[in-house]
């Protein structure tokens, strides 16, 4: 192997407890630092320059720290393994020939650091880009294209599609490429809210408003969105009562919290999501007319995962690749009869199954091929997973038979019995569906 391309586990790790003691030494570390773990009992004893204190700050966050061993410059990444103890990976020997590369990773690590104090400053802010969803099909990079043009404007988003598709990505990923983008974007998930608590979590209130109502009053989340985005989330949930409220805040841009008597103005941009439609619970008398036209400003339909085939690999290989850093693993391909599984596959939970189904996948693993013996365990039962079998092919005569015979039972069943509406259904004259059923012996 060319060692100037060596990953993390390949130089080696050592455990040790919160006190110092060391509890293991890979054989890789021993090697490649030409150590004798039978005589090393300690911390203290292997790395130089780096206390226990500095590796105990580091592993609440994961960081990169310098240090030696047995003489030879390296850098370690450091991470808690339980609440007794530390994993230190070597990921670094410092050789001239590794100037570059020791630079680049330094440089990356202070990066990270500035960004996690950037969201520190900002907490109530986004977390992810455009750039960030990844998907090279014409599907998604279509949707893309359209809600970064979108992006640019403060008009009301509605963002339609299935459960696991990405919606919140999508919702974050305006919000960043917004003239809001130094605002806060605050979420809201319309069905974690119990309804009688709701208008109180969206208007806020003032002190005294209710029993139980805080001293000093609270605001809402719409007001804590101000020069920013709120996010609305399985807006379909929306209490009827409080669709009403909120379209005044759509029209007008103005709340008055609970128990208040004034009113404020607003200054923030409407992002909602759903995974229903919305136009049949309009139909149905759950959701409001004059709200659903006020929320279809913009829709954006993100495809699900079935319609972007080409993406199933790509997003695969993304999973495993923040797996191998969560789970310290060094998985680098997927055998191509599970390949094949999952391109045949049609991920009804979309994005989010695909990612769950990699998370189980890498949990079990061994080496570095994720295969279809890590999910078709004997031991465990996961129907979803498995391809339906395809029943056998019968002449075209008796497969028409089948469907005749079914799309009638079908019709009857739809109208209780009633043959006249069964045949309107079927678009049939009623003396050929009586002809059909004596045929088929059905009554």
């Amino acid at each position: 192997m060319d060692e100037s391309k060596k990953t993390f586990w390949d130089w080696g790790f050592f455990e040790i407890d919160t006190n110092g003691r060391l509890i293991h030494v890979s054989q890789q570390l021993c090697e490649h630092f030409n150590l004798e773990s039978s005589q090393l009992t300690h911390f203290n004893q292997m790395l130089k320059e780096t206390s226990l204190q500095k590796i105990g700050i580091a592993a609440n966050s994961e960081a990169i720290v310098f240090g030696v061993l047995n003489n030879i410059p390296c850098l370690l990444k450091v991470f808690l393994c339980s609440q007794k103890g530390f994993i230190c990976q070597v990921i670094l020997k410092y050789e001239e020939s590794y100037r570059q590369e020791l630079l680049s990773l330094l440089n990356n690590n202070e990066q990270q650091k500035r960004r996690k104090v950037k969201r520190k400053q900002r907490p109530l802010s986004h977390s992810y880009t455009f750039e960030q969803i990844n998907g090279t099909s014409s599907a998604i990079e279509q949707i893309k294209e359209l809600a970064a043009r979108v992006s640019r404007g403060s008009s009301t988003v509605l963002l339609t599609g299935e459960s696991g598709t990405g919606k919140e990505l999508f919702a974050q990923a305006i919000h960043d490429l917004s003239p809001r983008r130094e605002g806060p974007f605050i979420p809201i998930n319309c069905a974690s809210i119990p309804e009688s608590l709701f208008e109180s979590e969206l208007f806020g209130y003032e002190a005294g408003a209710f029993s139980g109502a805080g001293k000093d009053g609270k605001p809402g989340k719409i007001e804590l969105a101000q020069n920013g985005t709120l996010f609305l989330d399985e807006i379909s949930e929306l209490p009827f009562i409080t669709q009403g409220k909120f379209l005044r805040v759509l029209q007008e841009r103005e709340i008055e919290r609970l128990g208040g008597t004034g009113r404020k103005r607003v200054d923030i941009r409407i992002i909602a999501a759903t995974n229903r439609d919305l136009m049949t619970l309009v139909q149905e008398g759950k959701f409001r007319q004059d709200l659903f036209y006020r929320l279809l400003v913009f829709e954006l339909k993100i495809p699900p995962l079935r319609d972007r085939k080409e993406d199933i690999l790509l997003l695969a290989d993304q999973f495993i690749d923040d797996f191998n850093d969560e789970f310290g693993l060094n998985v680098k391909e997927i055998d191509p009869l599970l390949k094949d599984w999952m391109l045949n596959y049609d991920w009804p939970g979309n994005v989010r199954e695909l990612k769950s189904f990699i998370e189980r996948g890498m949990n079990i693993v061994e080496g570095g091929t994720l295969t279809l013996d890590d999910f078709f365990l004997p031991y465990a039962n996961f129907p979803i997973y498995q391809k339906p079998q395809m029943k056998e092919l019968l002449s075209l005569e008796e497969e028409v038979t089948n469907a005749e015979i079914s799309a009638i039972e079908r019709a009857l069943e739809e109208t209780n019995g009633d043959k006249t509406l069964a045949a309107e259904k079927l678009n049939i004259h009623l003396a050929s569906l009586y002809r059909k059923m004596s045929k088929y012996n059905l009554k």
